[in-house]
């Protein structure tokens, strides 16, 4: 949990503090904030709650002046217009004058002298951060057996659950909590769905998918791991009688996420080593080298070289095909809260007549062992 707290005063700062020590919160989870300038080191950084003062000086040792409007005005232009408000002011009648202003934003101002009544309204607000800050992160899969791979991996630990809905196997890594979510149905609607509305409950640091996928022959070999590196729907454009005009918008990793994702795929044996809890089963004819990949999606599974001959068009380098990675991206980026997000899945057939399920349990377990290494990765590159 991250709390921000907006206060210059040293004995109302000291006071709220000790009320979230005696409600549970670390004080790793306690950020203070005691001027506007210092505002910028919010920059970029996950936040549950922000308890802030109506009054505080511009810059370090400054004057304090009203300065709760501007507040609210700095934290909607920086993308938190979504993070719980609450005020908590020694100048309740200078207050009321901005009372309005702060309700429409939803924020409550309360008066600092009646302790009890701010306390018990900080209980609410936290139990709704620690739901929201659940899971660390969160791993979507669109098969059961994608899912059942990451039980093959060495000290995995599950208990299934349903939240809101939501079917989920609870797990951690290295400590950090998190969950697998099984989509309802496989395509690309309900992973958009399913990952924005999980987003949106749980607020998590890393997220990922899973799973098995397509791989178009000149760019993609069987059993052969791809990182999504850019990612677009294969549909998107407009029918001309016979013809399609293709009009896709790519969507594109994370830098920061893109260059630690690449330094793992050159991990010297990574292959040898997500393979290792394989026990039984076809391997590849052949091992072929990890990569990021042009990755694009579609509502339906394609098993014809004529369907996918249009698809080959959108781009010279596309080598991954599947129902849900776009939309499970396409989730992540119009959420207000930045986090890492990648998709990794292992070609199982080449999106043709000759499809097969042979390569399916290799592909699932690779896939996860794989996930679970770059999550771990991205967890610890990631402060609490």
């Amino acid at each position: 949990m991250a709390i921000v707290v907006f206060e210059d005063d040293e004995k109302k700062w000291s006071v709220i503090r000790e009320s979230l020590r005696e409600k549970g919160v670390r004080d790793s989870g306690i950020k203070r904030i005691d001027n506007i300038a210092q505002f910028v080191e919010m920059a970029g950084k996950p936040i549950d709650l922000c308890i802030i003062d109506i009054r505080m000086p511009g810059v370090s040792g400054g004057e304090t002046r009203d300065a709760g409007v501007e507040l609210l005005k700095m934290l909607d232009y920086s993308g938190l217009q979504r993070v719980p408000l609450l005020a908590i002011t020694a100048y309740p009648e200078e207050a009321r004058r901005s009372q309005s202003t702060f309700a429409s934003r939803g924020c409550i101002i309360y008066d600092y002298s009646d302790r009890k009544t701010w306390s018990q309204a900080l209980d609410i607000f936290l139990a709704q951060s620690k739901e929201k800050g659940r899971y660390q992160f969160l791993l979507f899969t669109a098969l059961g057996k994608e899912r059942d791979a990451y039980l093959k991996l060495p000290g995995f630990r599950e208990e299934s659950v349903q939240r809101n809905g939501i079917d989920l196997w609870e797990t951690e890594i290295d400590g950090r909590a998190g969950a697998i979510v099984l989509l309802p149905r496989m395509g690309i609607i309900n992973a958009a769905v399913m990952t924005a509305r999980a987003l949106e409950l749980y607020s998590p640091a890393v997220v990922a998918m899973s799973g098995i996928c397509a791989g178009i022959r000149e760019n993609a070999e069987l059993g052969q791991l791809l990182v999504a590196d850019v990612a677009w729907e294969y549909q998107s454009g407009k029918w001309l009688k016979d013809a399609f005009e293709a009009e896709p918008y790519q969507i594109s990793v994370h830098p920061n996420t893109r260059l630690s994702l690449s330094k793992l795929l050159e991990t010297k044996g990574l292959i040898s080593r997500l393979e290792a809890s394989f026990s039984g089963g076809v391997r590849p004819s052949k091992m072929s080298k990890p990569k990021l990949a042009a990755f694009t999606s579609g509502s339906a599974v394609i098993a014809s070289e004529k369907r996918l001959s249009t698809v080959k068009s959108q781009h010279r380098k596309v080598a991954g095909i599947d129902m849900e990675v776009y939309g499970f991206h396409r989730a992540v980026e119009i959420c207000a809260r930045s986090m890492h997000a990648f998709s990794a899945k292992v070609v199982v057939d080449k999106a043709n007549e000759t499809k097969e399920d042979e390569l399916h349990e290799y592909g699932c377990l690779v896939s996860a062992a794989f996930t679970v290494d770059a999550v771990r990765l991205l967890l610890s590159e990631t402060k609490e």
